[in-house]
């Protein structure tokens, strides 16, 4: 099988509503950021463009 490793790196900003242009970088120090909690890696299978966790990978790979 092959797959992507997708490393993720969020970047908190805010966006114009009218427009979705970039309007500032917020730093994750903010006390009105929510910081984010998802995942820092995913895998995506390069056949069919599934994407999600190691873990779901592992698991449906066990299974077979």
């Amino acid at each position: 099988m092959r797959f992507h490793i997708c490393d993720q790196n969020p970047v908190s900003v805010k966006l114009n509503p009218q427009t979705g242009e970039l309007v500032e970088y917020i730093d994750q120090n903010d006390l009105m950021a929510h910081p984010y909690k998802g995942e820092t890696r995913l895998v995506e299978c390069a056949v069919c463009g599934l994407d999600g966790t190691e873990l779901l990978f592992v698991k449906a790979a066990q299974r077979m």
